[in-house]
């Protein structure tokens, strides 16, 4: 099957946050690219009775049938189901990615191409759950959850999966524009090509094809409309459209409809000869001005390119270009793998901001090694107007890792859940954050005898080294070093589990506190300052969950959604388990609440790049107080253990566009949220 690929941008978004910053969820372009004829053109519909491209024996078992209703039938055709995963880890949904163009107000889509992605052992995806989307560029955006749990056994041998989905038309604020002019000459910029950002809220992404095509060749200014979402309390935005002309009706590109905010949206601009920009914009009322700046351009040349040797290191060669901030954080502008078109007409970049140094390096990803190795590397500045060549001559790739075989036996006590139970290896495990070399499961392994149930374990063609193996749902992680002549001695035993019961209550009334997430970490020491990873308890029922793991001392913390109005705290807190069944009483402390809000010359800004970073630096001024849960929320809400003075100082600013912001402090109280409304002043 097809996907819908995101439009590629070659150039640097210039108003972008440091790489690290937490980018939650976001609708793709995927979905809003593939309403474009252009794009659409080439996509064929995987009916259910077709057999898919790339079909197994089984393939045609499981069939998604959709009935769209609110909608006529010539506008459901213009419609686009999307097929995602499901993160296990918390819940969210990860691209597959499969797309189909809508058939109509019934379609029916073949499942199986895309469950044979969640088969996939290196995926942290839910075996058991899909998350279906539903895009059209004159509806609001919707999803829906299938559970492969069930489903309607069909007289043909497959299985129907049924979904029914209104779709609704958002509602529009009254027309705004958006201004486009020449930095230093004043002038209004024509040609202009905008874009909206991946999903207000989030710090922008300076990767490739991160956001949304709204429109080019457009001239300044620019009439634009919100497009809103009725929400219980207030409207919130649901998408942005260009002005449409007399007769027709908008075409909504839209956000996340999962946490819509409130007014605003962060758009990019650019036009021939300038830089990328950025600006946010209150889609409610009023106009915005965007000043843009002379671009520079960088042409990249690679000599000494050995494809041919990287392909026996089983690594993926990139060419990566980065941008320094003044404030010291890195980001990405552009990353290409190496395939034969790279190496011979090398890489074009345009539109980059003329501020701080680019890096452009060759690093080789994947493969035995605790850090990439690095080809190539060189730091250049680039002026306003500049148009630059570097040529960058490739060192030798390394040579091969040795490889051996690792062998011996796991053991664990009978818990009931035994087909449940996965092994996890990471090579050179000081990188976290990543998916495992090799995993399977006990049902993989051939069962032994012991006095605990134990299974043999042999893996072949392992990288000499170090590893980290961690036994799941359990989260026990042993370190082990494979030699280079291997070893087939290896005893992973786990001699006693704890089960334990939790239930979260309020710390003052006793009453449960009907949560729906719960997370624990071993706390056990690892060599070179690793953590364990953390893991989802299972939800029995809200309020109450269950886990095992290993005795000894454990962290338990809730999770409460974004925007969630249960005004409780998700500090964290250690529990000694000792084996066999326990319960914990997991006490809920009030928070107190600070809400900020960011302005520029007057006008409120939606939740974005200004403010990512306030949450970690609150600091309780003669008490004992911290920040609680996971910080800034996307109502701009950060919650604090205690009333009394706090200090904030104001880190992620984007020092290229504002003044710095001095500290500040804010008397917290409880009853009432802290209001605290900072101006940002641009340079």
């Amino acid at each position: 099957m097809a996907a819908v690929e995101p439009p590629a941008i070659d150039v640097e978004l210039a108003e972008a946050a440091d790489l690290t910053a937490n980018v939650t969820e976001e609708v793709t372009a995927n979905a809003a690219a593939a309403a474009d004829p252009e794009t659409e053109a080439g996509q064929r519909s995987p009916v259910a009775d077709e057999p898919p491209e790339g079909a197994s024996a089984v393939a045609g078992k499981k069939v998604l049938r959709v009935i769209l209703e609110g909608i006529t039938e010539e506008d459901a055709r213009m419609a686009t189901v999307t097929v995602k995963g499901v993160d296990e880890r918390d819940g969210r949904p990860e691209e597959i990615q499969d797309s189909w163009p809508s058939q109509g107000l019934t379609s029916e889509f073949d499942l199986d191409p895309s469950l044979a992605v969640l088969a996939d052992p290196h995926e942290n995806l839910r075996v058991d759950e899909l998350e279906v989307e539903f895009y059209h560029p004159q509806f609001l955006l919707e999803r829906a959850r299938v559970s492969l749990a069930r489903g309607v056994e069909m007289a043909n041998g497959k299985t129907l999966h049924e979904l029914r989905v209104r779709l609704v038309r958002p509602e529009f604020w009254p027309e705004f524009t958006l201004v486009v002019r020449d930095a230093h000459t004043r002038e209004h910029l024509e040609d202009v090509e905008l874009r909206l950002a991946p999903g207000a809220g989030n710090a922008l992404w300076g990767r490739n094809g991160t956001s949304t095509l709204l429109g080019d060749r457009l001239k300044s200014p620019i009439a634009l409309m919100g497009g809103r979402a009725a929400d219980e309390a207030e409207a919130k935005v649901a998408g942005v459209a260009l002005l449409p002309a007399p007769g027709e009706s908008p075409r909504l590109v839209g956000l996340n409809r999962r946490f819509p905010p409130e007014r605003g949206v962060i758009v990019l601009a650019r036009a021939p000869g300038y830089a990328w920009g950025s600006t946010s914009l209150d889609v409610s009322k009023g106009e915005r001005e965007l000043l843009l700046e002379p671009a520079a351009t960088l042409d990249v040349r690679l000599t000494n390119v050995q494809l041919e040797r990287y392909a026996a290191l089983e690594t993926v060669p990139t060419l990566c270009v980065y941008r320094h901030y003044p404030n010291g954080n890195l980001s990405y502008v552009r990353f290409e793998r190496l395939d034969e078109t790279l190496m011979t007409d090398g890489m074009r970049l345009e539109s980059l901001v003329p501020a701080g140094n680019y890096a452009v390096a060759v690093e080789l990803e994947g493969g035995a090694w605790t850090k990439r190795p690095v080809l190539a590397r060189e730091e250049l500045p680039l002026a306003a107007g500049q148009t630059r060549e570097l040529v960058l001559a490739l060192a030798d790739p390394p040579a091969p890792p040795q490889r051996a075989t690792l062998g011996g036996v796991v053991s664990i006590p009978a818990f009931g859940g035994e087909e449940e139970v996965r092994l996890q290896l990471y090579f050179q495990p000081t990188q976290r954050w990543r998916k495992p070399d090799v995993e399977f499961s006990l049902a993989d392994l051939q069962r032994v005898g012991g006095a605990l149930p134990t299974w043999s374990l042999r893996v072949e063609d392992l990288p000499v080294g170090m590893y980290r193996v961690q036994l799941l749902p359990f989260l026990k992680v042993w370190m082990i070093d494979l030699p280079a002549g291997g070893r087939e001695d290896l005893e992973l035993v786990l001699p006693e589990l704890a089960e334990v019961l939790v239930e979260t209550v309020d710390g003052q009334t006793g009453e449960r506190v009907p949560l729906d997430q719960f997370y624990f970490r071993n706390q056990e020491p690892l060599p070179d300052q690793l953590q364990n990873d953390w893991a989802r308890a299972d939800t029995l029922e809200p309020g109450r969950f269950r886990f095992w793991t290993a005795p000894g001392t454990v962290r338990v913390w809730p999770r409460f959604p974004s925007g969630s109005d249960l005004e409780y705290g998700g500090t964290g807190q250690d529990f000694e388990l000792v084996p066999g069944l326990q319960s914990v009483r997991f006490e809920l402390a009030p928070v107190y609440a600070m809400h900020f809000e960011f302005r520029e010359g007057g006008v409120a800004l939606p939740v974005g790049d200004p403010g990512m970073y306030v949450m970690q630096n609150i600091r309780a001024v003669g008490h004992e107080g911290r920040v609680t849960g996971d910080g800034l929320q996307t109502d701009m809400r950060v919650g604090v253990s205690a009333p009394g003075l706090y200090e904030i100082s104001f880190v992620g600013i984007d020092a290229d566009r504002y003044h710095p912001i001095p500290p500040r402090r804010v008397d917290v109280r409880a009853g009432e949220p802290a209001e605290v409304i900072v101006e940002l002043r641009r340079k």
